[in-house]
C-alpha cells in the first residue's frame, strides 16, 4: 500500500492550501467532499451551477469526479471552483456538502523566550516580521488566564498555560492557524507557504536504552514517511516498512524543512520503548506538515480492510486541525479501523487550548497531551475533558536524519541544524507514540488492543492529571531514602 497520491505537489504549500474565515482552520483549494449516496444529483447541480456562473465566458466546466471512494463514503469532486460558494450551494440544494480539510503536523512551535536557545533562535529574520509588533496583540483577549477556547468550555485549568502570551489562542498565535483575514501575518511567507523554521534541536543519542524487546505487536505510523535520505543509525534492526520517504530539505533551500524528520522522529521513540514492534511509517504529510482529510482518511480505511493478520494493532496520528463542522470523512474511516480492533492514538494538539483537535477529540481516538520531565502539563498542551492521557512531550530525544546540516550557521560553536541521527523534539506529536509504545508492550504481554487501553489508560484507579487524563510513561519519582 503506498500513498494515495505519490505525484502530489510537495515543498512549500501556497498553492494547495487556504484558511477558512478567521484562519481558524485550513483546506484544498478547489476540492469538496460528498456522501457517495447523493454524488450523482451533487454533480449535477454542482455543474449546472458552474454553467450558469460561465454563461458569459467560453470556458468549459472543468468538474473532476474521483473513481475510488474516501473511506467507501464519500466522494471527492475537483474544480475550478470557490470551495465555500460550492458547499453554500450545495447545501441549499440539500446536499451535505464539506471542505476537504487540511491537517497539520504537530511538533511544539518555537521555544519560550526562556529558553537558552532562545535568543539564536528569534534571531532568525523571519521574527523581525511586523505580525509580531501589531497592537492588536495588546488586546486583552490575550493575556486570558482561563480557558482560550471560543466559546468558553468552562474547563477552569490552571492559568500558566493559557496565560503565556506565547502560547495564545490557536485562532492567531500558531503559524498554521493565523488569522487569514485580519493579521499582517497573512502576508508572510508562513502563512502563505508554511515556511518557518523546525523546532527540532540536534541531540546526542540517549543513554540506558535498554527496553525489553517485543514481537508481533503491528503498529502503523501516518506521518511524512521514514528518512530516505540521511536515513538514521542509532538504533540496531529496527523493523521499518517504509510507504513513502522523507526528506530533510525538500523544497531545495539549504534549510530543514519544518516537518522534515517527524515520521521518523516518531518511529524512533516507540522503537526506544518498545523495541521489536513492526513499524509501518506511511507518508501522508509533507516535510512541511500538511495533508488532507481525503488522502488521510483513505489510506485508514485501506487498512482497515486488511486481513485480521496484517491489519495494525495500533496507529499512532501526530497531525491534526480544528473544524467548525466535523470532519465527516475521517469519523468514518477511523470508525471502521475501531471496529476491525485497532487502537488510534493522536496528538492532542499544542495551542494550549481546550478546543478540540481533530482527529484527537473523534470518538474511538485515544488522545494524548504532553507533560514535561517532571509530570507537569506541557505549556504547549491542549487540553479538555477529551483528552484520555498525557505523556512526556518535552525535550524528547529521538532518531533523526544522520548527516544532514543545514545552511544555517553556527553560533558560538553551536550548529543548530548539523544532525547525527539524534535530536530533541518537543510536542504532543512525540507524547502520543509514547502510549503507542507502552499500549504495544501491554499487547505483547498478551493483551488485546482493546484490553491494553483499559489496563494502561481508563482504569479509575490510574494516577492522572485534571484535563490531561491518565499519566502513561512517567512515574513520580522516588523521595530520598530513610
Amino acid at each position: 500500500m503506498l500513498p494515495i497520491d505519490p505525484e502530489r505537489e510537495t515543498g512549500p504549500w501556497q498553492g494547495r492550501v487556504r484558511f477558512g474565515p478567521g484562519g481558524t482552520f485550513a483546506y484544498r483549494p478547489g476540492e469538496i467532499l460528498i456522501r457517495d449516496e447523493v454524488a450523482d444529483f451533487a454533480e449535477e447541480r454542482l455543474h449546472l451551477w458552474i454553467e450558469e456562473r460561465q454563461a458569459d465566458s467560453d470556458e468549459g466546466v472543468d468538474l473532476v469526479r474521483d473513481e475510488e471512494s474516501v473511506a467507501a463514503a464519500f466522494t471527492r469532486l475537483r474544480g475550478s471552483f470557490e470551495v465555500w460558494e460550492a458547499v453554500d450551494h450545495l447545501r441549499d440544494q440539500g446536499v451535505a456538502a464539506q471542505v476537504n480539510h487540511v491537517l497539520f503536523a504537530t511538533p511544539c512551535c518555537p521555544p519560550h523566550p526562556s529558553d537558552p536557545e532562545a535568543e539564536s533562535f528569534y534571531a532568525n529574520p523571519f521574527y523581525a516580521n511586523p505580525f509580531y509588533a501589531n497592537p492588536f496583540y495588546a488586546n486583552p483577549f490575550y493575556a486570558n488566564a482561563g480557558c482560550t477556547c471560543v466559546p468558553r468550555c468552562g474547563c477552569g485549568y490552571g492559568a500558566d498555560a493559557s496565560a503565556n502570551p506565547f502560547y495564545a489562542n490557536p485562532f492567531y498565535a500558531n503559524p498554521f492557524y493565523a488569522n487569514a483575514d485580519r493579521s499582517p501575518f497573512a502576508n508572510a511567507a508562513c502563512q502563505h507557504s508554511g515556511s518557518r523554521e523546525s523546532s527540532a534541536r540536534p541531540a546526542a543519542p540517549p543513554l540506558g536504552l535498554q527496553a525489553q524487546a517485543v514481537a508481533g505487536v503491528r503498529i502503523a505510523i501516518l506521518d511524512t514517511g521514514w528518512a530516505e535520505r540521511n536515513p538514521p543509525t542509532g538504533l540496531a534492526n529496527v523493523a521499518i516498512t517504509a510507504r513513502g520517504g522523507d526528506q530533510p530539505d525538500e523544497d531545495g533551500d539549504g534549510f530543514l524543512d519544518p516537518a522534515a524528520g517527524h515520521g521518523t522522529f516518531i518511529a524512533g521513540v516507540i522503537e526506544q520503548v518498545a523495541p521489536g514492534c513492526q513499524l509501518e511509517v506511511i507518508e501522508v504529510l509533507s516535510t512541511f506538515g500538511e495533508g488532507d482529510e481525503a488522502e488521510i482518511s483513505q489510506v485508514l480505511s485501506r487498512l482497515a480492510r486488511r486481513p485480521d493478520d496484517q491489519r495494525p494493532h495500533l496507529v499512532n496520528l501526530s497531525f491534526g486541525g480544528y473544524s467548525p463542522t466535523g470532519m465527516g470523512a475521517l469519523s468514518k474511516a477511523i470508525s471502521d479501523l475501531h471496529d476491525a480492533g485497532t487502537v488510534v492514538v493522536a496528538s492532542a494538539g499544542n495551542d494550549a487550548t481546550c478546543m478540540p483537535l481533530l482527529p484527537a477529540a473523534l470518538p474511538n481516538v485515544i488522545a494524548v497531551g504532553a507533560i514535561d520531565d517532571e509530570g507537569k502539563p506541557a505549556k504547549f498542551t491542549n487540553y479538555g475533558p477529551w483528552v484520555e492521557a498525557c505523556a512526556p512531550g518535552v525535550d524528547v530525544v529521538s532518531l533523526f536524519f544522520e548527516g544532514f546540516d543545514g545552511a544555517g550557521p553556527a553560533v558560538e560553536n553551536y550548529d543548530s541544524d548539523r544532525f547525527e541521527g539524534w535530536a530533541r523534539w518537543s510536542g504532543t506529536s512525540f507524547a502520543a507514540p509514547r502510549v503507542v509504545a507502552e499500549l504495544a508492550r501491554e499487547i505483547a504481554a498478551g493483551a488485546s488492543p482493546a484490553e491494553a487501553v483499559v489496563r494502561l489508560i481508563r482504569d479509575k484507579d490510574l494516577p492522572g492529571r485534571p484535563m490531561l487524563g491518565t499519566i502513561v510513561g512517567w512515574e513520580e519519582p522516588a523521595g530520598p531514602q530513610a
